[in-house]
């Protein structure tokens, strides 16, 4: 029996190693890094509330506080984003028992939790904080969101000021909040009253189309009513009767109902010319270490 060679048995055992390395465990990577992955694809797809938990589970792993606190906030922005605000909040009341030097941050996710609740006092409490003494991104996130803040506080000249201070080009949330200014809500009360002539109501707001809906149906059933009525048809008198209640009421309400929406697509317009989409959320890739990505 012949035997290899030194150099080449040499040879062949550096090539099986070399194919086999691929496959051995990498020694010195953090088991945590498989976990941070695991909650962003989660988050990415949708599932915020489960990145959420995955969050929380890695903050009660974590030996260090400024990590805890760091993986508690990542879990904060994952249950916002999922719409549970009350989980959010206390997430935060987490991160700030475990570690003191994230302020600027939680105070951003506390805003923006007071603002998906309508808490609009609380939010500019949490905004005004920010715009002074803080870096670039978070004073000009801060301002953007304060002057929404007080938009929806019937403030326009202090939405104004915020904007103005703000260190970043307000130039077009800036036109928007004149041009919102110069304009005026409807009233649902007027709305309401004008509503009680089929389809003014919606008119009054500049729902046309539904005006015309509006004057049409009531037209149609009071002319059935008085048709059935001058025939003694008392019974379909009661019928036609009944649906043109509905109908009359319907507009009634309806003209309530389009100034609401008139007012609200109104503010709606001006906030998105503010935002322009700005929002800040955790760099995963940096975790343990709490940074924040800005967009404007």
């Amino acid at each position: 029996m012949t035997h290899p060679s030194p150099p080449l048995l040499t040879i062949f055992s550096l090539g099986l190693a070399f194919c086999l390395l691929p496959l051995l465990p990498a020694r010195g990577t953090d088991p945590a890094d498989a976990n941070i992955l695991l909650a962003n694809t989660l988050g990415e797809e949708g599932h915020h509330t489960a990145a959420a938990v995955e969050f929380r589970r890695l903050a009660l792993l974590s030996p260090a506080p400024s990590d805890q606190a760091s993986f508690s906030c990542a879990a904060a922005y994952e249950y916002q984003r999922a719409g549970d605000i009350l989980l959010a909040e206390k997430m935060l009341d987490q991160a700030e028992n475990e570690y003191s030097g994230i302020t600027p941050e939680i105070l951003l996710f506390r805003g923006k939790n007071a603002m998906s609740a309508g808490n609009w006092t609380e939010a500019s409490f949490y905004f005004q904080g920010l715009t002074q003494g803080a870096t670039q991104p978070v004073t000009r996130l801060a301002s953007r969101s304060l002057a929404v803040t007080q938009l929806h506080l019937k403030d326009p000249a202090g939405a104004k000021k915020s904007l103005t201070e703000s260190p970043g080009d307000e130039t077009e949330g800036l036109k928007a909040l004149e041009h919102y200014s110069r304009g005026s809500d409807k009233s649902p009360r007027i709305g309401g009253l004008l509503g009680m002539i089929p389809g003014m109501g919606y008119a009054y707001s500049g729902e046309y189309p539904n005006a015309a809906r509006s004057l049409i149906l009531n037209g149609i059933f009071i002319f059935g009513m008085v048709s059935t009525a001058e025939e003694d048809l008392w019974g379909a008198f009661t019928v036609i009767s009944f649906f043109e209640v509905t109908w009359y009421s319907g507009s009634i309400y309806g003209g309530v109902d389009a100034a609401n929406r008139y007012n609200q697509n109104r503010l709606d317009t001006c906030t998105s010319a503010i935002y322009r989409e700005s929002q800040a959320r955790p760099d995963y890739t940096q975790l343990p270490l709490l940074r924040l990505q800005y967009k404007f």
